[in-house]
Formats: C-alpha cells, sequence, structure tokens
C-alpha cells in the first residue's frame, strides 16, 4: 500500500487549516476541524479492509477523536481518560504482531528512561492531577514499549512521535508555558497518528 500524493496532500492541508483558523472559531466548531485529519485515516483504513486489524485500527482512531474533542471543549481528565484508551487498544493491537521484548532493548532503555524522567517532572508540577497524568504516562510509555517489541514496521516511529506530543502537553500545561506550543503539539500529533495508522496499514494490505 502506497499512500498517494492526494491523499497526503488532503491530510496536511486539513491539519494546517486547523492549525491556522482553530483559535479563532468557536470550541465546538474548532473540534470538529480538529478530529478531519483523523476521519481521513479511518476512511483510509476501511477502505483498504474490513477485519479484525482494521477494526481494531478504527477505534483507537475513534478513542483518540474523543479526547482530541473533549481536549478542545476543556474536559481535561475526560479528554485524558479517552486517549488512555486510545492507547491500550493501540497496544493490544502492536501485541497481534508480537516480535521479542528484547528486540531494539536499548530503545526500550530510552523510552522507559524519558517516562522515569517525565514522571519525576510531573510529580512535583502536576499537582491533584498527578496520579492520572501518571497512569496516562505508564500507558503510553507501554504503547511505546509494545511497538518496538512489534514486527510491524514504522509504528516505532509513531508511538514515539505520539509521547513526544504528549509530553509537550503535559509541559506545558504543568510546568511551563511553550512557545508555539499548539503548533509543536498538535503538528507532532497529526504525524504521530499517521505514522501508526499508515505502517498498520501497510501490514494490513501485504496481509491481505
Amino acid at each position: 500500500m502506497t499512500l498517494s500524493t492526494k491523499f497526503i496532500g488532503a491530510y496536511g492541508s486539513c491539519c494546517l487549516i486547523y492549525l491556522l483558523v482553530s483559535a479563532s472559531l468557536a470550541p465546538e466548531l474548532s473540534a470538529v476541524l480538529k478530529i478531519l485529519p483523523l476521519v481521513l485515516l479511518g476512511l483510509l483504513t476501511l477502505g483498504i479492509a474490513i477485519n479484525s486489524v482494521s477494526t481494531h485500527l478504527c477505534l483507537a482512531l475513534l478513542f483518540s477523536m474523543g479526547g482530541d474533542v473533549l481536549l478542545d471543549l476543556d474536559y481535561f481528565v475526560p479528554g485524558l481518560l479517552s486517549f488512555l484508551v486510545a492507547q491500550i487498544i493501540y497496544s493490544t493491537l502492536f501485541i497481534r504482531y508480537f516480535a521479542a521484548w528484547n528486540q531494539r532493548i536499548v530503545v526500550s532503555l530510552l523510552l522507559i528512561a524519558f517516562s522515569l524522567a517525565m514522571s519525576i517532572l510531573l510529580w512535583n508540577t502536576a499537582g491533584e492531577m498527578r496520579l492520572p497524568v501518571l497512569v496516562y504516562l505508564v500507558v503510553i510509555t507501554t504503547m511505546g514499549l509494545t511497538a518496538n517489541a512489534s514486527t510491524i514496521q514504522g509504528v516505532l516511529a509513531g508511538a514515539g512521535i505520539f509521547m513526544i506530543s504528549d509530553s509537550l502537553i503535559a509541559i506545558n500545561r504543568f510546568v511551563v508555558p511553550l512557545p508555539a506550543s499548539d503548533w509543536l503539539i498538535m503538528i507532532s500529533y497529526y504525524l504521530a497518528q499517521f505514522y501508526l495508522v499508515s505502517s498498520v496499514n501497510q501490514r494490513i494490505d501485504i496481509s491481505k
């Protein structure tokens, strides 16, 4: 499965439109624009095949969209919970294509070290949100580790970028405001979802 330049252009355009106009829109309309790139990824997935893997992938996208909408409407904890479910779904999908936990062991150690560093930072700064944020951090780190142990090429890049994107959210919210935070967070988030979905779709296409 090779993504067409038309799809990549449409996906990139939806991402850019959201970034350019979301600040001037009502939260409800902004949330609709925010999930359009993920809707495109879901349609791409269903257009390749409808089976247990594509259904699994679309569920992860659906809960990601739920998290996007809830965060845009300033429901932080429900949004965090929705993304937590999405990360669990991604993890269980990667485990279906499990290779070995000691595959790329250095990468696994780096993911764990990054997670521990973020845990220490957020333990001192997240206040009453400390435990929910740390639980989410454990779950997304598990997603990264299962991606690293998977035979699906490309998902590790997506998982790593996803961890960076969510870390930027946490730092911006609980530690210090980041310059151009919206752009940094959303560009990395959209890139992460693109890598995850296109990599799994490549595996679906090969397996047909």
